[in-house]
């Protein structure tokens, strides 16, 4: 048994002795049995009775935090064991890599068709064309195969149809076919697969389109992929595609609330994090090299033929996808009036619509596109027409066409998706630029959006330079309840200068549980002066876990005199980091204190805690932090960082 199982128990020896003594001790001696004078008799009675009424109420917290920790575990394991219900499998198992062949499923763009005089005894995939290798597929398993023994993450960065899934799909199958596959969903899985022990030994998370798992209001954490991949003893391979701009996107930093203390959250914080863990694999055009491998294919499948014919019009994954018709059904449009719904759709999705676009918003926005003799000469169908030619299959078959029609209900249309290779084609030739999508078209999305798409509206319109229509859309979403909304109007507004009416939409965020509302209403209230209504949002973010406001309100109730309240938050922030967390933390803290309060600097404990952070930092190799902090430590009269910052100074001369 291991000793983390039984040290819950050791706090229940102490009270059983005394309960032994307490009823052995008198009747030994009634007995006869105990030699003992019955002055001593006496003392160990009272010292175990005191013993007892000291340990009863630990004890009884003790049980209760073991209690509550059960509970929690089997709430987690039951959240992992809904999460793997969810995920693709096959007869009730998640399948190996070997078994998983179904384009749809793997996200993998459907390609030019098999012609249909091929013969069926070719041994050609129906859905997948035959496979030409790309120059990164050497590095790509090596890579691989190292992460099977520790695991690890893998990120293909590549524009639309440039093949990165199809690459990736074929380098788990040739290194790892006999891995389980699992294709969560959506980052919520992910999180409840890693936060309750799912075991996912010897298993490939596939996180096909990975913004899709770093943005929202259950975007995957830097700190549930750090825990995923710290077992490298029971190793997980994440692999995962992202488009080039989405991925510079993710990685700039939005700054923060607190430049001073560094405790504003920062709006792409977390993605930033999750990809500086991945390892990077780009695929861009194809080159001559893949040329040459494609045209070695051409007598073996006659997609590759086909498409190799339009060499140096695009790669060839875009041609297998059907781009070059694609662009040419939108360029040259034969129908005026649906070349303007696909533009309608194409500019929906540049500023973030989610992938399902309603037809109100089509029908709305295309009509900003007609010109006047549109407008005069469109009859009452001209809508259902537009939307069937732009809905027409290009090639003539297998359903690849600029739009496609969604709906859950048989018969049902719910809204339309547009082909990402569009959404993705800015070519000067193209019928809409990045210029052309105006302030007044932002505002029009914004009315015509529901409030949860106007969420991401929002966040492409702050990124795009466009505060006001930001703000518009988070205004809208904010008003069907939506927390990211509210925090996002906090930290817009603050940016601006308007503390107040920040402190509002972070005080409706904070109520609603938002933790980074929580810690930057606790900022605000700091920086204005109103140290008791931070220290409860301080505390409420604390007691929420989050070991950053378990420091600020140590340093709060030192500077209060609140000894024991701050020893407790201590103690609590402690047991929750790690060594290094615990530096950076306390190093960030410290800082804030000594550039935004007043320091504490009578209280023994925060001087002592300033020696342990010199302390910490020596013992990582960091002399020169952990001078500052002695020295700190020091002036505030603390004799043993005193000692040691002369030891570092005898050394060093």
């Amino acid at each position: 048994m291991r000793w983390s199982r039984l040290r819950p128990w050791l706090g229940l020896i102490g009270p059983l002795l005394a309960l032994v003594v307490l009823t052995a001790a008198p009747a030994g001696v009634r007995a006869g049995e105990l030699p003992w004078p019955k002055w001593l008799v006496a003392g160990l009675v009272a010292a175990a009775g005191v013993l007892v009424a000291v340990w009863t109420p630990l004890v009884k917290a003790r049980t209760d935090a073991m209690a509550a920790r059960t509970a929690l575990t089997a709430e987690r394991e039951a959240q992992a064991e809904g999460a793997l219900n969810r995920l693709p499998s096959v007869k009730g198992k998640v399948p190996l890599v070997q078994d998983v062949s179904n384009r749809a499923l793997l996200g993998i763009h459907e390609a030019i068709p098999l012609p249909a005089d091929s013969a069926v005894d070719c041994g050609l995939s129906a859905e997948l064309p035959t496979y030409v290798p790309r120059d990164i597929d050497a590095d790509l398993r090596t890579t691989l195969e190292a992460h099977s023994k520790t695991g690890g993450f893998i990120l293909l960065v590549g524009p639309a149809a440039s093949g990165k899934t199809r690459c990736a799909y074929e380098a788990i199958r040739a290194v790892l076919p006999h891995w389980r596959l699992f294709m969560p969903g959506d980052a919520a899985t992910v999180t409840e697969l890693v936060t309750g022990g799912a075991d996912l030994k010897q298993g490939v998370l596939w996180v096909n389109d990975a913004q899709d798992f770093l943005t929202g209001p259950d975007r995957l954490k830097a700190s549930t992929l750090r825990r995923l991949l710290a077992d490298t003893a029971r190793p997980v391979i994440l692999i995962g595609t992202i488009w080039p701009t989405t991925y510079d996107q993710l990685r700039t930093p939005a700054g923060s609330t607190n430049s001073e203390s560094g405790e504003g959250e920062d709006l792409n914080g977390d993605a930033r994090e999750v990809l500086e863990l991945a390892r990077r694999f780009s695929l861009g055009a194809w080159s001559d090299q893949e040329w040459e491998r494609a045209e070695q294919l051409i007598a073996v499948d006659p997609r590759i033929s086909q498409t190799s014919r339009h060499r140096g019009q695009a790669g060839l994954s875009q041609m297998l996808s059907a781009a070059p018709e694609l662009i040419h059904r939108w360029e040259q449009a034969s129908e005026p009036l649906g070349q303007a719904v696909i533009t309608a759709a194409v500019v929906a999705r540049r500023c973030d619509h989610p992938a399902l676009i309603p037809v109100p918003v089509i029908e709305a926005l295309a009509q900003e596109f007609f010109n006047g003799a549109q407008r005069a000469t469109a009859d009452a169908g001209w809508l259902a027409d537009a939307l069937t030619w732009a809905c027409r299959p290009v090639h003539h078959s297998a359903g690849i066409a600029p739009l496609q029609a969604v709906g859950e209900a048989i018969g049902q249309i719910d809204g339309y998706h547009v082909s990402d290779i569009l959404v993705d084609y800015r070519a000067p030739c193209a019928p809409i630029s990045e210029q052309q999508i105006t302030p007044h078209l932002w505002e029009r999305l914004t009315e015509l959006a529901t409030p949860h798409a106007c969420l991401p509206i929002g966040t492409a319109a702050y990124f795009s330079g466009l505060a006001t229509h930001a703000r518009s859309a988070w205004e809208h979403a904010a008003s069907s309840g939506s927390t990211y909304a509210m925090f996002n109007l906090g930290y817009l507004l603050f940016e601006q200068g308007d503390t107040e009416g920040a402190r509002v939409w972070y005080t409706r965020a904070a109520d609603a549980g938002h933790a980074g509302a929580r810690r930057n209403l606790a900022n605000l209230l700091l920086e204005q002066g109103d140290t008791e209504s931070a220290l409860i949002w301080y505390t409420r973010a604390a007691d929420a876990g989050e070991t950053s406001a378990m420091w600020i309100v140590w340093i709060l109730l030192c500077r209060e005199g609140d000894e024991e309240g701050a020893a407790t938050w201590a103690e609590r922030a402690v047991e929750t980091s790690d060594t290094d967390t615990l530096v950076n933390h306390m190093a960030t803290m410290f800082e804030f204190t000594h550039t935004t309060l007043a320091p504490p600097t009578t209280d023994t404990n925060y001087t002592k805690a300033m020696r342990g952070l010199g302390d910490l930092l020596h013992a990582q190799g960091d002399i020169e932090r952990a001078r500052t902090w002695w020295q700190r430590a020091g002036d505030a009269g603390d004799a043993d960082a005193l000692s040691a910052l002369d030891t570092l100074n005898r050394a060093s001369e």
